[in-house]
């Protein structure tokens, strides 16, 4: 038998901030300790202080944008609970630096609120940010709990070295966090409910979390949800686009949307090395796709270690609709799908190799487990670009194929998961799937962050 039980704790180190992460599975638990962050000077608001104030501990300002307009780099602005509700869109001044960032931080995590019922910036027809750091860079919002903005919640443009973690975005007009045309933006531990909520189906209000034409980027421990209406043009789950490269998204938990979970979208640029790993994605519209909906070319995009489940429509879809652009060198491997497909017509199976763009090449679908879709995999059969699907286990009567497409190497049997009714896609020690992975890639750690050894198993979970 193999592998003795191994409990990672994984201790995220970041600047400014004591966060520890324990990831069991099923659920991402954050802890952050009370403690500031370092600081050259502290600025203090309150829910009692005057903006005629100088900001100190003693004589706090009243509003986050009056602090936003006089920290320089280096400063920490210190926002105490209580609910603020500026007139006005937040726009700090001024950037930090390498070395000394500007943060604004809650004091108590989520309980400084910036409610934007009031404010006369950010609508559909003037499309800012409730807290807007255009052209800004080297900035950390650290905390806060963004609600009722008219547009986007948190919103940058132009800048670089953005962070945005521990924030809550509830009932945002448009996405809850919106980072564009920027370097360097890591959204970390952030919790994204009920976005993209203006009621007006021709606004285009983005995703919940959406990050367009952005160079190195993380997005990572997010939770994205309650969008169970669709009243815009809008509302994906996580979604990186346009120019966007050499960046990742990982250990997000998405559920309870109308639309898709995670989106990979090239739209009408060119999108390059992005990887989707150990996230949960359940009860959405859709799962996990991988698209170029107007022409752009999509490549080196790496979807492996996902949980996709519950899924009406399709688990993991490899696009081809609308301008059906060109896809390149995309790679589906060690995931687990199940119960997807239940509720389509042609979007009625675990994974869809849809795109049908004759420029397409370089498709690899390894190592993955689909169990209980009414059709496991299928593919466009227009499909005229090799296509390599091997070494999965598909349980289930797998579609139809194009002459292109090599199926090899499928095993046909149930996968033996420990309690699907339970949530449990763990494998039994009697699975056919274990020790079962071969070729390449390969993953390194399944979806629980758990080393996988020399014979690794097929799917999201490694036996142990």
């Amino acid at each position: 038998m193999k592998k003795c039980l191994i409990i990672a704790l994984l201790v995220p180190v970041f600047a400014f901030a004591c966060t520890k992460k324990f990831f069991n599975g099923n659920s991402v638990v954050t802890t952050s300790t009370t403690a500031l962050p370092k600081g050259l000077r502290y600025l203090y608001v309150s829910t009692s202080g005057n903006d005629a104030n100088d900001g100190s501990k003693n004589r706090p300002f009243l509003t986050v944008n009056k602090a936003a307009e006089v920290a320089i780099a280096g400063d920490v602005v210190v926002v105490k609970s209580g609910t603020y509700v500026p007139s006005s869109k937040i726009t700090p001044a001024n950037s930090g630096t390498s070395t000394n960032p500007i943060i604004y931080y809650s004091e108590v995590k989520n309980e400084a609120i910036v409610d934007g019922s009031n404010s006369v910036d950010g609508t559909k027809t003037d499309r800012r940010g409730l807290f807007d750091l255009k052209d800004k860079s080297w900035i950390i919002i650290d905390g806060l709990k963004i609600v009722n903005a008219k547009f986007w919640g948190i919103m940058g443009t132009g800048g670089s070295d953005i962070t945005v973690k521990n924030c809550k975005t509830y009932n945002t007009g448009a996405s809850g966090i919106c980072i564009a045309g920027s370097t360097k933006v890591s959204v970390l531990y952030n919790d994204v409910e009920m976005a993209c909520m203006i009621n007006d189906k021709p606004t285009n209000t983005g995703e919940c979390i959406s990050l367009p034409s952005v160079v190195g980027f993380e997005i990572a421990y997010n939770t994205v949800s309650n969008r169970l209406t669709d009243p815009n043009n809008g509302g994906e789950g996580i979604d990186a686009k346009n120019a966007c490269s050499n960046g990742s998204i990982h250990h997000n938990t998405v559920f309870d949307l109308k639309r898709v979970g995670i989106y990979i979208d090239a739209y009408k640029k060119n999108i390059n090395n992005i990887e989707v790993y150990a996230n949960k994605v359940y009860k959405t519209g859709g799962g996990i796709t991988v698209a170029s909906e107007e022409g752009g070319k999509a490549s080196n995009v790496k979807v492996h270690d996902n949980l996709v489940y519950d899924i009406g429509t399709i688990g993991i879809r490899i696009a081809g609709y609308l301008n059906n652009g060109p896809l390149e060198n995309i790679d589906v491997y060690h995931n687990t799908i199940y119960n997807c497909g239940n509720k389509g017509k042609w979007e009625n199976c675990g994974l869809l190799l849809e795109a049908s763009n004759p420029a397409n090449s370089g498709f690899s679908i390894r190592n993955n487990i689909i169990s209980g879709c009414p059709i496991p995999i299928k593919s466009n059969t227009s499909q005229n670009f090799p296509v390599t699907v091997d070494n999965n286990l598909f349980f289930g009567s797998i579609g139809k194929f194009s002459a292109q497409t090599t199926v090899t190497n499928t095993i046909n049997l149930d996968p033996l998961f420990v309690n699907p009714s339970t949530l449990d896609f763990k494998l039994k020690a009697n699975s056919p799937a274990i020790n079962k992975a071969v070729g390449m890639p390969m993953s390194i750690k399944d979806f629980t962050d758990f080393t996988r050894d020399a014979k690794p198993d097929l799917g999201a979970f490694e036996y142990r």
